[in-house]
């Protein structure tokens, strides 16, 4: 499958480098031509390093098991197609919650759909606030830094990038230890505790991502519909 969208993504996009007033752009193919490549390799040592017998592997690829894999397989080729419609920060939030959730769950169950879908809305939500606000600063530094409203070296990319993820930091740990300690004290079940764990994971996931590859390295990620 990691083949199959290695050659996917060499079809689409561009990795050429563009250049720009910050440097240049590695092209829009970089960061699934990025993904592609660690799938290929996570599953390839996976199955060097699997140890067990072949007796053991039908045993344990159980009905649960093939329900993560369609679930896997499906959502990997929703990502691709959907990155372009809804924009590259809707859709790993989406594809990461899901994954991890279902994971967590041990399979694909009628009566955890609810938690899923709540879950993904509300890790949405949250990682838009926080997508939202660190981006209202990362223009306010750049700009600033190039009109003299501040410092110039607090318009550097590197101050840029460390403001953001600071700014990230301090919203997200306090969401993540007072969720956590209101999740165990209500003692919602096992498919809510799984679900913010998946929340938690998806969201800094996917924002650290963004930060990584949009700001360090001026990756043009879709946009789709978080135009701003």
């Amino acid at each position: 499958m990691s083949l199959l969208y290695f050659f996917y993504v060499v079809s689409l996009g561009s990795s050429k480098m563009i250049g720009d007033e910050l440097g240049g752009d590695p092209g829009g193919m970089v960061l699934p031509l990025f993904l592609s490549i660690f799938m290929f390799l996570a599953s390839t040592y996976l199955m060097i390093t699997d140890t067990r017998t072949s007796e053991e592997k039908v045993e344990k690829f159980g009905p649960d098991e093939r329900r993560l894999f369609a679930l896997t397989f499906l959502m990997a080729i929703t990502y691709v197609l959907a990155m372009r419609m809804i924009g590259f920060v809707l859709s790993t939030v989406i594809l990461s919650f899901s994954l991890t959730f279902f994971y967590l769950r041990g399979t694909v169950r009628k009566r955890d759909l609810k938690a899923w879908a709540l879950g993904s809305l509300i890790s949405t939500a949250l990682l838009l606030a926080l997508y939202s606000l660190a981006r209202v600063l990362t223009r306010f530094l750049l700009i600033g830094g190039r009109t003299g409203s501040v410092p110039p070296w607090m318009g550097t990319n590197g101050f840029v990038i460390g403001a953001s993820l600071l700014l990230v930091s301090i919203l997200y740990l306090p969401v993540a230890i007072l969720g956590w300690k209101k999740v165990k004290t209500l003692s919602l079940g096992s498919s809510a505790r799984d679900a913010f764990v998946s929340l938690l994971v998806s969201v800094a996931t996917t924002e650290l991502l963004y930060l990584f590859f949009r700001q360090l390295f001026l990756v043009e990620l879709v946009r789709g519909l978080v135009a701003w």
